[in-house]
């Protein structure tokens, strides 16, 4: 798109002047203060261990191991209507003397389930695969004005196996749309669209597919007069510069459909950041001090499709319904200001911003999906009890003896639970994949069946512990013939974020190594943050947070023969959530050991990162190290040789080894969300 009209610019614009005979006029004039390059990349990551993404459906928790079910009789059933429906199927009645309470056993409704029976295999060797084109023009009309445009375009040839949902389409119903555009969810996987519940892009300068995307990360007008400096448009707004660390840098949210945050870490989130359309002024107040402020459109983080490599979200679920559009925050505005100045060896900054918080909340909401039990008997008695309940009881309605909807497929469309495959099969299989993206599986249950009385309406009801949890969830997976989906959303909430930092630059000896030292101390304090809850509630936790975070940095040359290293040492306390702004409550949980719930989570975390790099004599190779330490025993370690043979090539060989337990159990690290990703990286760019 925009490429070709870089090209036919490029290849037009000085003939048609010389057509006109006018080589010195306006487009020829034009044409002289414009430039263009333009840069094409591979990148290519190979897995080098047998771990794969736990939350893609060819990795699930208890994938490849056979688990029990057994059904028990709902509390909310009563008796009357559990022997009216067995008559009505010709069964004998039951005779149950004990109170229901989730624990009376239904004789016969029992089996044994494994995932991989109903789901297909594959075994991804590459993690990440992508080829790059990116071209800039730069166009500078007068002094003080100029147009600086960037286009992206990325193509995945998918060099892997992708869960494809027509596979399972044989298997209740198959995996349905309904509720939304569930366009990530019905077919083979989607590895770059990312779109709205309404079925519109989150990004509006994007153009997206299943296997590529183009955009313009780019498109601003510059107006300098004076001491200000103006830029409008589509553009990123870096006020941070810490490598994995954002204090400062809140103007612009992430995109981790790529490489996650595992990317070259060097490069500071310059390929995640998500562009806004934007006015962006800074002022140069006096000789020391600047003014940099903006005000822009609102736009969010953009997460990963299901079944794509990095996903982070589990597959068993349907791909969070964005409410971007649908709760009209694409008409929102974010804005702020900073103040930096210098005084001698010091520098003083501080930022007021208010914002949307561009991570969200995520929590349960209706699937909009109708589609009925495929249970087989057990489906059948659960139907023919809910059909043989009264309907329209209005102010008498009780969940045992009335009922609101016409079906109980009705009923779940008003529930987040879908009856679908390639779901959640089991209990065990349910509190496993809640500890493992942090959320308490028990707690869960609770609040659906609180915040949606559809479920209670189909006999399901609050339970008093992990045992009987795991009673009601085996019952409705065995009622569903299989697995149940769950459907989530997500939503924004404002905030005002407050920032204030201090720099010094050390003065010693200048052989010292102490010398020219840049410490450099930021703190953030966000009162009334909103987080998703470990029970996914519409009510999200809300809380004041800080975070801290010194960097100390330093050029040192070691001896003349080399040119200067760069090392850079940061640490980073946060008091509410980790360093991707999830709260810290979730964390702990380890069904596996039977532990189904998670500990009472984290107080607070800490992170350290040591990175830098020291290039050879000549600048051909460069080595390159950025490690992630969490202070509870997780660790990211990705070492880096850049080579450059000249003629425009640079070729990057990185490995990421991740250990979200290189001490202590792991269960309670950053590292846990991505521990299955070591990989060697292999980059290659030639510049144009």
């Amino acid at each position: 798109m925009v490429t070709a009209v870089f090209a036919a610019f490029a290849c037009s614009a000085p003939a048609h002047a010389q057509e006109g005979g006018d080589t010195d006029g306006f487009l020829s004039s034009l044409w002289n203060k414009t430039t263009f390059n333009a840069l094409v990349r591979a990148d290519f990551s190979y897995r080098t261990t047998s771990f794969q993404n736990p939350y893609n459906q060819n990795n699930m928790p208890f994938q490849d191991v056979d688990v029990p079910r057994q059904a028990y009789v709902p509390p909310a059933l009563s008796t009357g209507l559990v022997n009216n429906a067995l008559g009505v199927l010709g069964l004998p009645g039951l005779n149950i003397a004990q109170p229901l309470d989730w624990n009376v056993p239904i004789p016969g409704f029992s089996d044994t389930v494994k995932r991989s029976d109903f789901i297909p295999q594959n075994d991804t060797e590459y993690n990440y695969n992508t080829l790059r084109f990116t071209g800039e023009m730069d166009t500078k009309f007068t002094q003080n004005l100029r147009l600086n445009i960037r286009l992206r375009g990325i193509y995945d040839p998918e060099m892997y196996d992708l869960f494809d949902a027509n596979d399972v389409s044989g298997l209740q119903g198959g995996i349905k749309g309904g509720g939304g555009d569930r366009y990530a969810d019905t077919g083979k996987a989607n590895l770059f669209e990312a779109k709205g519940r309404n079925g519109r892009n989150l990004n509006p300068l994007e153009i997206a597919g299943r296997n590529y995307m183009i955009d313009l990360p780019t498109f601003i007008v510059n107006y300098k007069t004076g001491p200000f400096d103006f830029r409008f448009g589509n553009q990123q707004i870096a006020w941070g510069q810490a490598i994995f660390f954002r204090t400062f840098d809140v103007a612009n949210g992430l995109d981790y459909r790529r490489h996650l945050v595992i990317d070259r870490a060097i490069e500071e989130y310059e390929d995640e950041r998500v562009s806004k359309i934007a006015l962006r002024g800074t002022m140069q107040v006096t000789d020391t001090m600047i003014a940099d402020g903006f005000v822009g459109k609102f736009q969010p983080d953009i997460v990963g499709n299901p079944n794509t490599p990095f996903n982070v979200v589990p597959a068993q679920f349907y791909r969070p319904l964005d409410n971007y559009y649908t709760g009209n925050y694409d008409t929102k505005i974010d804005y702020g200001i900073r103040m930096k100045a210098d005084y001698g060896n010091w520098g003083y900054q501080a930022m007021a911003v208010r914002r949307y918080n561009p991570l969200g909340v995520f929590h349960w909401t209706e699937s909009g999906i109708n589609d009925g039990l495929y249970g087989g008997l057990l489906g059948n008695i659960v139907e023919s009890a809910y059909a043989l309940k009264l309907p329209n009881c209005g102010a008498l309605y009780n969940p045992s003896t009335c009922r609101m909807y016409g079906s109980v497929g009705e009923a779940l469309s008003h529930t987040p639970l879908t009856i679908a495959p390639a779901g959640v099969y089991s209990a065990k299989e349910w509190f496993s994949s809640a500890a493992g993206v942090r959320l308490d599986g028990f707690d869960m249950v609770n609040t659906i069946i609180k915040e949606y009385p559809a479920l209670q309406d189909v006999f399901a009801s609050e339970v008093q512990d992990p045992e009987q949890t795991a009673h009601l969830l085996n019952t409705f997976f065995l009622g569903a013939g299989g697995s149940i989906r769950g459907n989530v959303a997500r939503d924004y909430y404002r905030e005002n974020v407050f920032g204030v930092g201090g720099t010094y630059v050390t003065s010693a000896d200048p052989s010292s190594f102490l010398d020219s030292i840049i410490l450099n101390l930021e703190v953030q304090y966000t009162p009334q943050r909103a987080y998703t809850r470990p029970d996914l509630s519409s009510n999200p936790i809300k809380s004041d947070e800080f975070i801290f975070t010194a960097v100390a940095e330093k050029w040192y040359r070691y001896t003349q023969a080399f040119p200067a290293a760069y090392l850079v040492f940061q640490y980073q306390h946060r008091t509410d959530s980790d360093l991707v702004g999830l709260n810290l409550r979730g964390y702990g949980g380890n069904a596996r050991n039977q532990e189904y719930r998670p500990s009472d989570g984290l107080g607070s975390a800490d992170y350290f990162v040591f990175a830098g790099f020291q290039p050879t004599p000549n600048r051909k190779f460069i080595f390159e190290w950025a490690f992630l330490l969490d202070a509870e025993g997780g660790l990211l370690a990705q070492p880096n040789v850049r080579w450059n043979p000249g003629n425009d090539i640079s070729v990057d060989l990185f490995y990421n080894y991740v250990d979200a337990g290189a001490w202590g159990s792991g269960r309670s690290t950053l590292q846990r969300a991505f521990d299955y990703a070591d990989e060697v990286a292999l980059r290659f760019t030639y510049t144009l």
